[in-house]
């Protein structure tokens, strides 16, 4: 039995002298494996950060691009409706001038035909009255009462 116990010894020996230095190994290439995790997860943590700083950087000029958006349409807007206006009061003074052109130029033709008309009253009443006195009066007479005549009418029509 002792032989066994000399050679279970042994071989417990030899197990502990092999997987000591093994075992070290393992534990270095674990702990190097460990590190480099970490390092990774240490890096994923960094890069995720970063994108959320991003993320936020982004969502807050997206914000701003709408803020400024509003504002622009807003202002588009007020300019559009003050535009409106500006053509509104143009249209109506122009409308205003050319209806008092076209007042005047009515007047104008009103006062025209009136003097026309007048005209031809007076000369109508000249002949009239001349055709009278030709046929009723003689003479020196029909001349006198002719210019007479005239005189008045043309003192009734100015």
């Amino acid at each position: 039995m002792l032989h066994w116990g000399l050679e279970a010894l042994a071989l417990v020996v030899l197990i502990v002298l092999i997987f000591r230095p093994l075992s070290r190994t393992a534990v270095g290439a674990l702990d190097g494996h460990a590190a480099k995790v970490r390092a990774e997860l240490d890096a994923a943590k960094r890069l995720r950060e970063e994108a959320q700083s991003l993320l936020a950087n982004y969502q807050r000029q997206l914000a701003n691009g709408e803020d400024q958006a509003r504002a622009i349409i807003e202002h588009a807007r007020v300019e559009s409706e003050r535009q409106i206006e500006r053509q509104r009061a143009e249209l109506e003074a122009s409308l205003k001038r050319r209806t008092e052109q076209v007042t005047g130029r009515i007047a104008q033709e009103e006062a025209r035909a009136v003097q026309e008309l007048r005209a031809y009253a007076a000369t109508l009443a000249i002949r009239t009255t001349e055709r009278l006195l030709r046929e009723r009066v003689d003479g020196p007479q029909a001349q006198a009462l002719l210019d007479g005549a005239i005189q008045q009418l043309g003192r009734k029509l100015s």
